[in-house]
This record gives C-alpha cells, structure tokens and sequence, in this order.
C-alpha cells in the first residue's frame, strides 16, 4: 500500500506538475550490500537502469560493517543485508523500513583446485586431505556466513581440528579472494560466489549440515529516494529478478506486495 501510494504521488507531479521522469529521478540510488549478493546484485541493478533509467551505486562489504554505518547514518538509500538480524535491529533503532527476506543462500567449500574435490566425498574429508593447510572463512563476528560455517564446524566437531589453519576475511568475498590467489587451499564460500566466472574455474562440495542463510532488506529510513527505492524492490522480486537469483543459487522467496 505504502508503494501504491508512493507511486501515485509521482504520477501526479509527472501528470499535473509537468515534471518529467528525469528530474524526478535525477539521482543515484546507493545501494549497501553484503559481499555473498555483490555478483548478483551487479546483474540485477544493470537490468534495472536498463528498464526503469534509474542509475544505481552498490556498495559492497560486510553485513556487520554496513548494519553500523547506517547506524551511524551512512547514506544509503537500502540495505541489503546476508541475514535477517541486522536489517531487524535497524527497524527496532527507527533507521529502516520494513525487512523483506529476498533471498536464502547456501554455503559450500570451493577451492581452486580441482583435483581435489574428486579425492573426497563430503566437505568434511575434503577439510583432511593432506594438501589442505590453509582454509579460508569469513569472520563469524562480522559476516552470517562466516557464523553459519563456524556453527558447522562445531557441531561436526571440526572447530578445534581446523582452528588453527582458519585464515579469516572481513566478509565472504575477501575469503574467496584468499582461495581465488591461492593463499587459501579451500574456502567456505556463499554458493553464488561459486557460479561466478571466477568461480567456475574452481570446484566445490556442499556444506550440506550448514543451514541456509535467510537474507534481508530494508529501506533506509532517511533515504530521499523513497519512490526510486521502493520500485528497485519491486523488480527484485519479479520474475526478471528472481531468475538472477536463482542463476546465482540462491533460493528465492516470491512476495506479492
């Protein structure tokens, strides 16, 4: 309803105000996005300025870093976060909109190699295979996927075999990163890392206990670019962009608003 609303009122300065399109969206949306969603984000905000002429700027990091600069009143004009939780603390702290879960996100382990994933048949014995000195993970404290691979870890009862041979980047892209220059031996990675030209050159096993990441957004609540914004939502979710989703492997969660 909220959209509708928005929507209408553009119309109206586009109908009887006599403004054209162009001023209305004379500006760049700023887009926040955790780094697992960067590839796929790319894709989907050119799709949109092709359709919509709307230019978008992404800003890719880690959903920790991102959750504390829109606290700090960073400006940018939606969040796209790699979990549910950060996006819902910054509706209980009045600087977000609303959370819709866009998306839920797989991890697996890739490496490089590819030699190596024909010697083992789980993620588990790939992790003890005597080339395996090096294993790349995003930071649990600051990335849910780097959380979700720890929470694995540990309920295999791996945590304390592979500790001290975890190398940790800030966020899921600076772990494939390690894995894609070799600094790595295996990588946890999000799954859409993994179906990217990069890292289609590597292999991967599945981390078939690790659940899947539940992935939200939110509007930011002093964006100016309010109308703008809500309509980059309305295409994410449309068949367009849940087909760029799902090329990703993400699975993706339709909402009819």
């Amino acid at each position: 309803m909220l959209r509708r609303c928005l929507v209408v009122g553009w119309l109206v300065q586009v109908l009887f105000l006599g403004l054209p399109c162009a001023n209305v969206f004379a500006k760049t949306l700023t887009v926040a996005v955790a780094a697992n969603f960067a590839p796929a984000m790319e894709e989907i905000a050119q799709r949109f300025t092709a359709t919509s002429g709307i230019p978008v700027r992404v800003t890719v990091s880690s959903t920790g870093r991102l959750y504390a600069q829109i606290k700090k009143g960073a400006p940018y004009d939606l969040f796209f976060s790699a979990d549910m939780e950060r996006p819902e603390k910054l509706v209980a702290e009045g600087k977000c909109g609303p959370v819709r879960e866009y998306a839920r996100g797989a991890v697996v382990l890739w490496t490089r190699n590819n030699t190596l994933c024909g010697q083992a048949a789980t993620w588990l014995e790939l992790l003890t295979l005597p080339e395996v000195n090096r294993i790349g993970q995003a930071n649990p404290t600051l990335a849910p996927y780097g959380m979700v691979v720890q929470r694995a870890l540990l309920e295999a009862g791996f945590h304390s075999r592979v500790e001290a041979r975890l190398v940790y980047g800030s966020n899921v892209g600076q772990a494939f990163q390690y894995g894609a220059s070799g600094a790595t031996d295996v990588t946890f990675i999000a799954k859409s890392l993994a179906n990217t030209s990069q890292g289609q050159k590597g292999c991967y096993l599945p981390v078939d206990t690790a659940e899947l990441v539940s992935q939200g957004a939110c509007l930011v609540t002093n964006s100016p670019q309010r109308v703008p914004a809500e309509l980059f939502f309305d295409f994410l979710f449309s068949e367009d962009g849940a087909g760029v989703l799902e090329r990703y492997g993400y699975t993706t969660v339709m909402e009819h608003l």
